[in-house]
């Protein structure tokens, strides 16, 4: 293994926070102009393209009949947002009582039990050690339930409709999407770098998915959140965590059934109940935080949580 991989690992790093950067700045654009939400752009946008390398990495993964590794990634990505990304940020970041009523609003806190339900409906899906077609066709429901129930959430009003405006509002869309076009290739190249580093080291692949793949891809999100906490927009945060991990339930899983559909890959039924009872406990803290919102208790809980992962991780191994 040459020197060049640890260089493409670190220029992954950076084309990943630098196009963090400018996917959070114009994310920013996109709510003032369609008079969304933080949260809810933060939830769609931000969300959806934090995700987009666990899809990208599922459809390659599940072609090359590697699922394997596409449900490790899914799975430990939503571990690492929570007990990696929301722990480190929001650890160090304080939210006044009023804040935290808005940040975690009735409407918000739908958005953290539905997460929680569809990590509950893995259970069923995933006990036999692999995602089928007929696990994804549910999947992708639950996601159509998620369009209408967030449809129930968003009313856009904006009355401007002059062109300079328009000129505006396509312009941030173009920046988004050229930022979610560096963002996949600066995480494609983390990604090629790491997997060789940890293959090397005789790393299997389902360990992989979990552990290298999976912080790999959650970079996006901590940059993301790191750009969005030096902002001071909490909401950005809390969108960009719940989006993610929605999103990589119940489309990046999603795909791995229809993509791999006579799959030989499976997942051991011992890896099976650690990594489903990690996803679901970190899943309840982050709801506790939600619910019950205090300094103290927060970063308490913050602690833990980056406690279990480094413990989880170090178990992997």
């Amino acid at each position: 293994m040459s020197y060049l991989t640890y260089v493409l690992f670190i220029f992954g790093l950076v084309l990943i926070t630098y196009s963090a950067n400018i996917l959070v700045k114009y994310t920013e654009n996109i709510s003032h102009d369609l008079n969304i939400s933080y949260f809810f752009s933060s939830l769609i946008f931000i969300g959806l393209a934090t995700s987009s390398p666990e899809i990208f990495i599922a459809i390659l993964a599940s072609l090359n009949d590697k699922s394997n590794i596409a449900i490790g990634n899914a799975l430990g990505s939503n571990i690492a947002n929570i007990a990696l990304v929301f722990a480190i940020t929001f650890f160090f970041i304080k939210i006044s009582k009023d804040h935290a009523h808005n940040v975690f609003s009735k409407d918000v806190k739908a958005f953290f039990i539905y997460l929680f339900l569809i990590s509950v409906l893995l259970i069923p899906l995933l006990s036999d050690g692999q995602i089928n077609p007929i696990d994804s066709v549910i999947l992708l429901i639950t996601f159509l339930f998620f369009v209408v129930f967030l449809k129930k959430y968003i009313d856009i009003n904006n009355s401007k409709t002059d062109i300079t405006h328009q000129y505006g509002l396509l312009k941030n869309f173009l920046v988004i999407i050229f930022s979610i076009s560096i963002l996949i290739i600066g995480t494609q190249i983390f990604l090629d770098s790491s997997v060789t580093i940890a293959t090397f080291f005789g790393v299997p692949n389902y360990v992989i998915g979990l552990s290298m793949t999976a912080i790999g891809t959650s970079i996006p999100e901590l940059a993301a959140s790191i750009q969005s906490a030096r902002r001071k927009n909490i909401d950005f945060i809390i969108g960009n965590i719940l989006g993610s991990n929605i999103f990589n339930i119940v489309l990046v899983l999603g795909l791995v059934g229809l993509v791999d559909y006579n799959s030989q890959s499976f997942i051991g039924y011992d890896e099976f109940i650690r990594d489903i009872s990690m996803i679901i406990l970190t899943t309840i803290l982050l709801i506790v935080i939600a619910r019950n919102y205090n300094v103290y208790l927060s970063r308490f809980v913050g602690v833990v949580l980056f406690s279990g992962f480094l413990i989880y991780q170090y178990n992997l191994y």
